[in-house]
């Protein structure tokens, strides 16, 4: 332990801090014109991060020292680069990356400490999973504008290359920022105001655009911004930093955010339509709504009722309602059972041969020194799961009717904002034509 004035400070090894710069490993040849174009809108980002003060991120660009066509590339965008050697792969990154050169680009990308790979073969793509379980995101140039973009609002920057405004604050920056995924509503809403439709209606539709779009857009780029640092700790193989309490911290809110906007958008319906039912008996799921609806408008109800959204609406709901009444959404480990498991005696010898068993011997006899010694197990136990491939981290279950299904968050986010928007914008669509 550290000693400060005096007093002692506890340090908690294998664990660590969000990162505060993305470091971006270049591999390639023959860069494109969208290549270039891409890398010097990154530049340009890095620029605006260098010019905030006091700095508290940023972005740095890495090209191995022997890629001459890279630097003169780096030169001509006159963007900075840092030169790094290049590493032979280890048999760990052999072992899931088989291209040779590829793992060779893989283990330069760890050996300093790189966030993303980005590379010019589309042919490596397909490994970009197992690339991932190594702790790096293999990437082209314009997926990496993207992890870009989430890195700097993870930090609260807030930036999009498509609306390069320099100290941006998140009020209304997503309307600007993602014109595409605001368009339907805002259309719907312009629609109304100038057909004079229902006050109630239009000040509900307000708030689902302006208010609770906003709310999803940036609990997702949270979330995508600690799948970044996740990454990290995988990485770098910290055993007690990976970022699933952040990343349930806002689970918690994701889904319920995500599950009202449903509830908002019948609430839309049911006033501009005047089904008359009063605004506690409206849900998206609600057979008393429905039931108004169909004899109202038969392309709304067939909308509300198709098979597609409703298992969605679902599965989103499974979820909020844990969170919101249950329990608390928490990513943890799932481990796939081999065949044949270690007995306690082939684990104890483990623990004796990595001299741990010494730690055992300072614990008095008793409940206290078999409960460490069963966590120990339970640690070497998990580690040969780990060797084997058979555990997959920041797993989600799901309960539902009676099942338990899984999902994984990091993959789910994008898609769960995407169906949402797909069934807010049809909602909007369809309700625009009864205005």
């Amino acid at each position: 332990m550290p000693v400060v004035r005096g007093r002692f400070v506890p340090e908690v090894e294998s664990a660590g801090r969000v990162k505060w710069c993305f470091d971006i490993l270049l591999w390639g040849n023959r860069w494109s014109k969208r290549n270039l174009t891409d890398l010097d809108q990154v530049d340009g980002l890095r620029e605006y991060l260098r010019s905030l003060k006091p700095r508290f991120c940023g972005i740095r660009l890495l090209v191995p020292s022997p890629h001459a066509e890279t630097i003169d590339v780096a030169k001509a965008l006159n963007c900075r680069v840092t030169l790094v050697e290049v590493n032979k792969p280890e048999k760990s990154t052999s072992a899931r990356v088989q291209d040779e050169e590829l793992a060779t680009a893989v283990q330069t990308a760890i050996g300093c400490d790189a966030d993303a790979l980005v590379v010019t073969k589309e042919e490596w793509f397909p490994y970009c999973e197992d690339v991932e379980k190594l702790g790096v995101f293999l990437a082209d140039t314009g997926v990496l504008r993207q992890h870009c973009e989430i890195f700097s609002r993870g930090h609260d920057a807030p930036w999009s290359f498509s609306l390069s405004i320099w100290n941006q604050t998140w009020t209304a920056f997503y309307q600007m920022a993602e014109p595409e995924a605001f368009q339907g509503g805002m259309e719907f809403l312009s629609a109304a105001g100038k057909k004079k439709a229902a006050n109630d209606g239009q000040e509900t539709g307000r708030s689902l655009v302006h208010n609770r779009l906003p709310n999803i857009c940036f609990t997702r780029d949270r979330l995508l911004f600690y799948e970044i640092q996740r990454l990290v700790s995988v990485r770098r193989q910290w055993e007690r930093q990976s970022f699933l309490f952040e990343t349930a911290y806002y689970l918690n809110f994701y889904y319920p955010v995500i599950y009202g906007g449903f509830d908002q958008l019948a609430l839309v319906v049911n006033q501009i339509l005047k089904l008359g039912l009063p605004d506690k008996k409206v849900g998206a799921t609600f057979s008393g709504f429905l039931g108004l609806l169909k004899a109202k408008s038969g392309e709304l109800h067939a909308i509300f009722t198709d098979p597609k959204h409703v298992e969605f609406i679902n599965r989103i709901g499974a979820l909020r309602h844990f969170a919101s009444h249950r329990g608390s959404l928490m990513p943890t480990q799932l481990i796939e059972k081999p065949d044949k498991e270690q007995t306690d005696a082939e684990l104890d010898a483990e623990i004796s041969g990595a001299g741990i068993d010494e730690m055992l011997e300072i614990l008095p006899e008793g409940e206290i020194r078999e409960s460490f010694r069963a966590n120990l197990r339970h640690k070497f136990k998990i580690a040969h799961y780990e060797k084997s491939g058979n555990v997959l981290d920041g797993m989600l279950p799901i309960i539902s009717d009676g099942k338990v299904t899984f999902t994984h968050p990091a993959t789910d986010t994008d898609w769960n904002f995407q169906r949402y928007l797909l069934f807010m914008n049809q909602v909007f669509v369809a309700l625009g034509k009864h205005l």
